[in-house]
């Protein structure tokens, strides 16, 4: 990110005109947009395919080699992965890589086909398929409900889980980046279950769709579980140390759970089982293991600590414990840390009750509180409270500072005070560049993260900053400092302001983007490409660009378009067209008059 908005610099403050701030419900909806609208999903995480059947009916499914190659539209393919390449059947060469889109059904060798309008990305390792899925985001939560809500009932239930997962997701963003996807299909991100997705889970999943639960302006660490036993665990006993304290995974009691009745399991495990499960996961013994015993509970009952015993004792923690069991043995064996432990010889045998970790939203109290006629919201603010349920960053605790010319909006008044001081002279500088007056005081909002500025704006990470109004939003001003880009970005903004409450209704946007930016830079030079003809097709690509590079390519179209009318026509003719208009031959065509029309 810091390298994209470095190099992009000003061609990259997409700013939203308006002649009026926009009201809480504008703004929550407008930021849906902000919302990654694909995730890239590893199928078959766990056990990735050798081979990879592919049918679809004609003309219904396309394959290339590789992102710019040539679309092929294909019946049937048949795919194995030979080393790092991928052969297809009947075709001499192999491929590093292969892209299939449309619509299909595929089938890995074992398992059921699988019916998919998603596209997805092929390549090979150690002669195994990774295969990625391309997923909408509200896709993607339909089969996450599928995986983890088994045979939920209640729909405000399922609203509720749909937030959860998604809130999950954004919290936990992009798990295996490194591995370039964002999450996988197991219970390590969230249990996915394509096969599982109907029509009424997309209805669940668009419902409530963008909506996520907040806590300090940042997606919350919404864990949840299947049965809490009766209390929840408190999130500071499984969250990991990157991991924020999170006060809304506090401990409490959950009558709603021991309503749906016993939660009690027993399990056994033989004693050299245990000891091989241990070692896989780098927990020694020493000696043969003789007895497991409770060392130390969480308060609200659950195992902690345990002291595991051999020809010495070490002490191992109850979630590294059951952890070992469930990789080695089968999760179905220890469901919870909520336990008492017996000897029996040559086995341990393990009274509990309640089943996962705990924390968080207990799926067997929501499915309840759902039954009883209690709201998906009701249920989120029970499981999770001190969050804000919103489509935009909530509950960020912001600080003013202001002088007679500016407002400045903070989480961090010690580290953004001189932005104050910076605006203020960019504000004279502005009125004394263009001979106009601020009809308002501006106000800048400086978000604390990236992902609440995203959220709450609807723009993508990429964008520096959003102006709606006479408010400046902004991202964190140590993002833009280290990109280069802060003093800049508020420049820019600010003439923009100014200039948009001047303009004329139907004052093309390329001509006050453009604008915006010749008079934020007037002497910086423009390349020959950049200049533009296509005038309609620039304005349609600064209203809705397709992608990062088209909205790069439309600001150096708009200010070199605005620069060329600069030198033909001269700035103060401009500035008179932002009160009057411009010109009609010039707002239809980028093709260059002869000055005295």
């Amino acid at each position: 990110m810091k390298r994209r908005l470095a190099a992009l610099g000003l061609l990259l403050l997409l700013c939203a005109a308006g002649d009026a701030e926009l009201g809480d419900h504008a703004t929550a909806k407008a930021s849906h947009a902000g919302f990654p609208q694909t995730v890239r999903v590893r199928l078959w995480y766990l056990h990735p395919p050798r081979e990879l059947r592919i049918r679809a009916d004609a003309g219904r499914a396309q394959m290339r080699t590789c992102a710019t190659c040539t679309t092929s539209t294909i019946t049937a393919a048949a795919l194995r992965a030979t080393g790092p390449k991928i052969a297809v059947a009947g075709n001499k060469s192999s491929f590093s890589e292969l892209r299939v889109s449309g619509a299909y059904q595929m089938n890995a060798t074992g398992d059921p086909p699988l019916r998919a309008d998603f596209p997805i990305e092929i390549r090979a390792s150690d002669s195994h398929l990774l295969i990625t899925a391309l997923l909408p985001m509200e896709e993607y939560i339909a089969g996450v409900l599928a995986g983890e809500t088994g045979n939920f009932k209640s729909d405000e239930a399922l609203k509720a889980m749909a937030v959860a997962a998604r809130t999950y997701a954004m919290h936990f963003g992009s798990r295996h980046a490194l591995e370039g996807f964002d999450f996988c299909d197991t219970t390590h991100c969230q249990d996915l279950r394509i096969a599982g997705i109907d029509a009424h889970l997309r209805s669940i999943a668009e419902a409530t769709a963008g909506e996520v639960l907040w806590y300090d302006g940042e997606p919350a660490a919404t864990y949840y579980h299947a049965n809490c036993g009766g209390t929840t665990e408190d999130g500071r006993f499984v969250l990991g140390n990157n991991e924020p304290p999170a006060p809304f995974l506090v401990q409490h009691s959950d009558q709603y759970c021991l309503r749906n009745g016993s939660t009690q399991w027993r399990t056994e495990v033989a004693k050299r089982e245990l000891q091989r499960a241990l070692v896989a996961d780098g927990i020694v013994v020493p000696g043969a293991l003789r007895t497991v015993s409770v060392l130390h509970r969480t308060p609200s009952g659950r195992v902690e600590f345990l002291r595991v015993t051999g020809n010495g004792a070490i002490t191992v923690p109850a979630l590294a414990f059951r952890s070992a069991i469930g990789r080695h043995i089968g999760w179905d064996r220890m469901k919870s840390n909520w336990y008492d432990v017996s000897d029996a010889g040559d086995r341990l045998t393990f009274h509990g009750r309640g089943s996962g970790h705990g924390v968080g939203l207990c799926q067997v109290g929501a499915e309840v509180m759902g039954e009883e006629g209690h709201s998906y919201r009701e249920i989120l603010s029970f499981y999770y409270p001190g969050t804000r349920l919103g489509v935009s960053a909530q509950g960020i605790p912001w600080q003013q500072l202001a002088n007679e010319d500016v407002t400045l909006l903070t989480t961090r008044p010690d580290r953004d005070r001189p932005l104050l001081t910076l605006a203020t002279g960019f504000v004279h500088e502005s009125e004394e560049n263009t001979g106009l007056l601020y009809r308002a005081s501006p106000r800048l909002k400086i978000y604390p993260t990236v992902a609440a500025f995203r959220n709450s704006t609807g723009e993508p990470g990429w964008v520096a900053a959003s102006t709606r109004g006479r408010t400046i939003q902004m991202q964190p001003s140590n993002v833009l400092r280290e990109a280069g880009t802060l003093e800049s970005t508020i420049r820019h903004e600010l003439l923009h302001m100014l200039i948009d409450s001047y303009a004329l209704p139907g004052t093309p946007l390329w001509f006050r983007e453009g604008l915006a930016l010749y008079l934020t830079a007037p002497n910086a030079s423009s390349k020959q490409s950049d200049s533009v003809d296509d005038l309609k097709g620039l304005e349609k690509s600064l209203r809705s660009p397709a992608s990062e590079e088209e909205l790069r390519h439309a600001y150096a179209g708009a200010r070199a378009r605005v620069a060329q009318l600069a030198r033909q026509h001269g700035k103060a003719a401009l500035l008179d067209w932002v009160h009057n208009g411009l010109p009609a031959n010039l707002a239809v065509s980028g093709a260059q008059r002869p000055e005295g029309r």
